[in-house]
């Protein structure tokens, strides 16, 4: 049986995860939690997994739970730093970061070099630290298994393939949810608008970064860290059914796709039971799938997906300025301080401001992201008020 820690359990993932955990009581044993601030929906996930410890990170959230005296026993600690302690003192097989923002890097940093494998979701630890973590994964003779359903995708269609075969990999974006919409459009979006994705169900950041395909450029910058690929054979087309999940080609002509339904309990399942393959009743067959289209990316829609694939070829610290002005840009357009459209123009001017540095520790990671927040607050105070970071 496979013990796991869940960190970011009451997102849209860790909840996938559980799920998936449920389905399989034989095969998993959930031994720690995290969770930011929904303390309801923690509750519940510990009356699910009682033997399991869990940590708060926000400290009134956390004071919630302390004053619960069914719960309060199982609290291992409060804030980020506890994060870490959970994933050292845990005894885990695997972690699941199915954390949202930067702050998953540190985590997934120390899992790795305690010798713990990591099942990722979180986009931005990769983004912000790719080369750190393959290089500690790599020391410890660990393995880094993507979650998300593209990276997947990539593995499946990978596998017992040579990297010199390869010709180029095709991540699929569904496009989101303005992807029909006339970019005329977009200055009058609501947030309902982008959080209506049309195939699946996310958390709002990730839906958000749909919508501005984001997403597909931090996605670019997984698949050059993850398998080892350089960015010139890393490709993104526009695939709005949501089927096809990544494609494959080779030098040869020939092409390998992974196809399955939008449900994102299917690659988490591929994930937590890796190297193996469990038995389940997700996913439908071939007959059951629309016609499937594909299309080139439209950088006139999408503005922020140039922005993004620029920061990744610069490297260094690019990726994590990239990283942070897009989740200070998200959380200023969720909190009704910036209009969809000028998404864009903050993460354009905060890498314009901020040239790449070299990148040799963790500090120096976490000192681009201070300063590029830093940054924001000064020249973008509208986007920034009221934000505590």
């Amino acid at each position: 049986m496979k013990r796991i820690v869940v960190l970011g359990s009451t997102g849209s993932i860790g909840r996938n995860v559980l799920d998936v955990v449920r389905r399989h009581p034989d095969q998993f044993r959930v031994v720690g939690l995290a969770a930011h601030r929904n303390v309801d929906v923690l509750r519940a996930q510990c009356a699910d997994h009682p033997d399991a410890r869990f940590v708060v990170t926000d400290a009134a959230a956390a004071a919630e739970v302390a004053n619960d005296p069914a719960r309060r026993a199982g609290l291992s600690g409060v804030g980020e730093a506890a994060l870490l302690d959970l994933v050292r003192d845990s005894g885990a097989d695997l972690v699941v970061n199915a954390l949202v923002g930067f702050v998953g890097l540190a985590p997934t940093l120390a899992a790795l070099e305690a010798g713990i494998p990591v099942a990722i979701a979180n986009k931005e630890s990769i983004v912000a630290g790719g080369e750190l973590l393959i290089g500690a994964a790599r020391t410890a003779g660990v393995e880094i298994v993507p979650i998300d359903s593209e990276h997947v995708a990539i593995a499946q269609c990978l596998a017992g393939s040579a990297r010199a075969d390869v010709e180029c990999v095709i991540l699929t974006a569904s496009g989101g949810a303005l992807r029909d919409r006339h970019p005329a459009t977009f200055a009058e979006v609501a947030v309902r608008d982008v959080l209506a994705h049309p195939t699946w169900r996310m958390g709002a950041k990730i839906t958000v970064d749909s919508a501005t395909l984001v997403n597909k450029g931090l996605e670019i910058i997984e698949a050059h860290w993850l398998f080892g690929l350089p960015y010139e054979k890393i490709d993104v087309v526009i695939h709005p059914q949501s089927i096809v999940h990544s494609v494959v080609r080779f030098v040869d002509g020939s092409m390998i796709a992974q196809m399955a339904t939008p449900d994102m309990r299917i690659p988490i399942l591929y994930a937590l039971a890796y190297p193996n393959r469990l038995k389940s009743d997700l996913g439908a067959h071939v007959l059951e799938f629309p016609a499937l289209s594909f299309a080139p990316v439209d950088e006139r829609r999408y503005p922020c997906f140039p922005l993004a694939v620029a920061a990744a070829k610069s490297g260094g610290t690019a990726p994590t300025v990239l990283s942070a002005a897009n989740e200070v840009a998200v959380e200023a357009f969720l909190a009704g301080r910036l209009p969809y459209t000028a998404i864009p123009e903050l993460i354009g001017s905060a890498l314009e401001a901020l040239p790449a540095r070299a990148v040799a520790s963790l500090d120096d990671v976490v000192a681009a992201d201070d300063e590029a927040r830093r940054w924001i607050r000064e020249h973008h105070t509208t986007a920034t008020r009221g934000d505590g970071r």
